[in-house]
């Protein structure tokens, strides 16, 4: 019996292709701890509404995850980028 506490399994997997899919674009990190969070979401699926392998994949990932986002808060920021020079359009075209 599907727990209502729970999202649709399919749907919770449809949202973590989607948000890994933007992850690969963008890299935030709080996107990569939003990803961390709903993969752990599968270890609360009783057995028979989600498979023990997927459940064991998911904990992996999970783990991977939360690396992954303390990588991207642990580095140091940048250095600023250069102050950007305007010009007049008809420089610019010259």
């Amino acid at each position: 019996m599907p727990r209502p506490d729970l999202p649709d399994a399919t749907a919770l997997l449809a949202s973590l292709l989607a948000q890994m899919t933007r992850f690969s674009c963008l890299g935030c990190p709080q996107l990569a701890a939003h990803i961390k969070s709903d993969l752990a979401l599968f270890r609360n699926y009783p057995d028979e509404a989600m498979p023990p392998a997927l459940k064991r994949l998911a904990r992996r990932l999970e783990k991977e995850w939360m690396q992954l986002h303390d990588s991207l808060v642990d580095e140091p920021p940048g250095p600023d980028p250069a102050p950007l020079s305007l010009h007049p359009a008809s420089q610019s075209l010259h």
